[in-house]
């Protein structure tokens, strides 16, 4: 095979896997397989083309996320869901929860898009020690492609419930 031959090969590999939506989900009609597939939607998408859908409220957000839950202000324990949209380079973006003396939990989320598009997250923050303090804060952040600093920093503080808080002696 000569070099002409294999990028032309390639290159049809490429455009192939270019027509394929990441959002579609082919079914066979038949089970004997004697009509082609069916294109449907899945249910992400369904969801997102009904009118009856509603958007959450977004309780905290910047350029980059958007935070559906928790609210700031809202009485978190030792482990926490927070939910949202994200807008970042390759879906990728961090986070870090302290109560001001030490990091509690700290952690790498993907969304499932990657900007420009929003993408959907979801992640637990689970205490790694007892709060020093009765408040704590969440920041979210998207690492710099250029040097890795904290960039679209989204701060959120909340409430350690009762007794969860730990005094130095």
């Amino acid at each position: 095979m000569n070099l002409k031959s294999i990028l032309l090969l390639t290159l049809a590999a490429l455009l192939m896997a270019a027509g394929c939506g990441k959002h579609d989900v082919y079914v066979s009609s038949s089970a004997a397989g004697g009509e082609p597939p069916a294109k449907q939607e899945t249910n992400r998408n369904i969801a997102s083309n009904n009118s009856e859908s509603k958007s959450p409220k977004v309780v905290a957000g910047n350029e980059a996320f958007k935070v559906y839950e928790p609210a700031e202000g809202t009485v978190v324990g030792t482990s926490f869901v927070v939910k949202g949209q994200a807008r970042v380079f390759e879906a990728a973006f961090g986070y870090s929860f302290e109560d001001g003396h030490n990091v509690l939990a700290e952690g790498n989320v993907m969304a499932d898009q990657g900007a420009p598009e929003w993408g959907d997250f979801e992640f637990t923050v689970t205490l790694s020690r007892a709060p020093t303090s009765p408040t704590g804060v969440l920041t979210i952040y998207e690492s710099s492609a250029k040097d890795g600093s904290h960039i679209h920093k989204l701060s959120l503080a909340y409430t350690f419930e009762d007794g969860l808080m730990k005094l130095d002696n």
